[in-house]
């Protein structure tokens, strides 16, 4: 049996920073491509879903939220 991997829905629950630039916004959708250990590596849209996306690695579960 092969696994089929689906990226589960998310959002950033707080600005996310690499100081001093905000990198993403507070609410914006994503989805995590990967986990390892207690940390995530999500896909986040910021500019919609025609636009570019930002993947960001060794996220925490109090940098998400369920969408």
């Amino acid at each position: 049996m092969k696994l089929v991997h689906r990226p589960v829905p998310v959002a950033a629950s707080r600005d996310l920073r690499q100081h001093p630039t905000l990198i993403i916004r507070r609410g914006t959708p994503g989805e995590v491509m990967n986990t390892t250990g207690f940390y995530y590596t999500v896909t986040f849209w910021p500019f919609g879903p025609e636009g570019a996306t930002v993947t960001i690695p060794n996220l925490s579960r109090a940098d998400l939220t369920a969408a």
